[in-house]
């Protein structure tokens, strides 16, 4: 049986790369009521985060608080976190791994958050 042998020369690709890098700004239409977004400030704004632990608690979506809290945990400063709540990083990281963390953890969390 004989050996197929590989090219080593190198094809051009079959996608047009300078048309890629012409592509036009979107406009939107006046009135069409979008607005300016800042994620950040949203994950820090504490009566927007409680409003989502309450709807995941009231839907009885445990797993959702979590992710809520964990969410707004890495739009602040974690280290800062971890020394004012006097809880290792590394518990503070598996706390919010894990699927069943102890109230009393997730009150530390977030009372270290405010």
């Amino acid at each position: 049986m004989v050996k197929e042998k590989t090219s080593v020369k190198r094809r051009k690709s079959s996608i047009n790369t300078s048309r890629l890098k012409k592509i036009p700004k979107l406009k939107l239409k006046k009135g069409s009521g979008v607005r300016k977004s800042n994620p950040r400030e949203e994950l820090l704004d504490e009566e927007l985060i409680g409003r989502a632990i309450w709807e995941c608690l009231k839907d009885g979506d445990s797993e959702g608080v979590i992710e809520v809290i964990r969410i707004h945990l890495e739009a602040v400063n974690k280290t800062q976190i971890a020394k004012e709540s006097e809880m290792a990083r590394s518990t503070m990281y598996h706390t919010l791994k894990s699927k069943n963390p102890t109230v009393k953890t997730l009150a530390k969390l977030v009372h270290a958050c405010v």
